[in-house]
């Protein structure tokens, strides 16, 4: 299957997913709304859709866009780390 290549960050050239693409396991973050919601993808598959009428985007969560402090206010590693981790 031909995975989607992902886009990236106008800014910073951060790879960005969609949801719906293909991607590895992993954790990812959702940064489209600023909420760095984490995702961890315990087998090769897609991102979820973000139920809100908008196409959410996401990350590599190993991979920080430089530019998120500028834009969202970047959460703290503790707030992170208490972050509800959603599984697909």
């Amino acid at each position: 299957m031909n995975a989607e290549p992902p886009d990236e960050c106008d800014e910073c050239g951060t790879l960005l997913y969609q949801a719906g693409q293909h991607v590895t396991v992993g954790e990812y973050l959702r940064v489209d709304d600023g909420s760095f919601q984490p995702v961890f993808t315990s087998a090769e598959g897609i991102l979820p859709p973000s139920y809100d009428g908008h196409i959410a985007l996401y990350r590599v969560a190993a991979s920080p866009c430089v530019c998120e402090r500028c834009h969202f206010g970047r959460h703290s590693d503790d707030e992170r780390a208490t972050a509800d981790v959603e599984e697909v």
